[in-house]
């Protein structure tokens, strides 16, 4: 059989078309196939100059752009050119066409024209690697988030500290005398306390040491908490903190929302419905691209494009906008309905699948109430080090500090 120029992609066999070698990459001269005026009467039985003699259906080819661009052809032949050229021509195998488009068999089949004659016809579909990848795809979708109740927004913004809780003291008394500690201090030591209470969240009987100390310790929780009064540790030795309005309002929230937990914790509500955003975004590719390893905080409004994210075309407004105002103690930057929406979006691995011929792409964000991810935890910066030990516990690349710790 003599070398392969089939018209492939927008070519036909007009008689007039130089035909590259096929499949792509092959080496060789450029051929012409077909006569100028195919005419359903040409007789294919034959060769011309050492080529099978090939007409080009006049129906064909068909280009079809849609999901993804495909060609497809129909050409007459002797027989016994359609069983050479079915074999060539399998599943995947790579063609190029006369403006370069390279393309890829999807599928090939022959038939016989008439029967008694050695005359067929060969079909090939193809399907572009060079233009129309099909388009992105895009997913919104509520997740239940499944928090403890101490990270619900409700509470989160009363309970953990801040940057400025690590440098603001408050008076401690007992022991030899008074003594200061921080307000980080108090919180966590708060927080601390409702774990313990939680571990065992009913008042059991008393017919047992063990159960009568578990149900002594969680009563003195309820009453420290009750009373705004709390034993904090310093140095070893056993100081009381008393809360009250003139000490510090900040406290104070800290103190009632470790009351109303605790309360909640009567009715077994230690994991709250709290629903967030999972947001994927797709996109295909003809050849491998780098991926995202995922796992630190990233907001997708500006990455993913405007126009699955923004109901007026506008990058500036978001489908998320009236989140503030419909849940405010969730998504509102300071709880009311007057502030603004406060998301915090978590970006997860990249996910890739290869299809036929494109590489599907996945990534993936979820957003949730700001404070549900940890900002050292999920942080892109730099790991930390010895020397920025001590820099603010807000910083993302720098150690939380210790209990007691003042920092100036």
């Amino acid at each position: 059989m003599a070398q392969n120029n089939l018209p492939v992609g927008f070519d036909s066999a007009d008689g007039v078309t130089p035909l590259r070698p096929q499949p792509s990459g092959s080496t060789g001269p450029y051929a012409q196939l077909g006569t100028p005026a195919p005419d359903g009467g040409v007789q294919v039985i034959g060769n011309d100059n050492g080529n099978p003699t090939i007409e080009n259906d006049p129906n064909f080819p068909i280009i079809e752009r849609a999901e993804q661009a495909t060609s497809q052809n129909k050409l007459k032949m002797a027989w016994s050119a359609c069983l050479y050229y079915i074999a060539l021509y399998g599943r995947g195998t790579f063609v190029t066409d006369s403006f370069l488009n390279v393309w890829r068999v999807l599928s090939s089949s022959i038939q016989r024209v008439r029967s008694g004659e050695q005359v067929g016809e060969f079909s090939l579909t193809l399907e572009s690697i060079s233009f129309d990848s099909p388009p992105d795809e895009y997913q919104d979708i509520p997740v239940e988030l499944g928090i403890n109740i101490i990270n619900h927004p409700r509470y989160f913004w009363a309970l953990f500290p801040t940057k400025d809780d690590y440098n603001t003291t408050v008076t401690l008394q007992g022991g030899s005398g008074p003594t200061t500690t921080t307000v980080a201090n108090i919180k966590q030591t708060l927080i601390r306390q409702i774990q313990t209470y939680q571990d065992a969240p009913y008042f059991p009987p008393t017919n047992s040491s063990v159960l009568n100390y578990e149900g002594l310790l969680q009563n003195q929780i309820v009453s420290a908490i009750t009373n705004s009064t709390i034993q904090i540790t310093v140095g070893g030795t056993s100081y009381t903190y008393t809360n009250t309005a003139v000490a510090s309002e900040e406290i104070g929230a800290a103190f009632y929302a470790a009351g109303e937990i605790i309360q909640k914790l009567w009715y077994q509500l230690d994991t709250p419905y709290l629903a967030g955003r999972q947001v994927t975004w797709t996109q295909y590719y003809f050849a491998p691209v780098y991926l995202n390893p995922g796992g630190y905080l990233e907001d997708p409004v500006g990455i993913v494009p405007d126009y699955f994210f923004s109901p007026t075309q506008n990058p500036y407004t978001t489908v998320y906008d009236q989140f503030a105002q419909i849940n405010p103690q969730a998504y509102s930057s300071d709880g009311t309905t007057g502030g603004t929406v406060n998301i915090s979006w978590l970006r997860k691995a990249d996910e890739v699948e290869y299809q036929r011929t494109w590489f599907r792409i996945t990534r993936t964000w979820i957003g949730s109430p700001i404070g549900h991810w940890d900002a050292q935890l999920f942080s892109n910066l730099d790991r930390p080090n010895l020397l920025n030990y001590n820099q603010y516990p807000n910083v993302p690349q720098a150690y939380l500090p210790l209990v007691n710790q003042v920092f100036t």
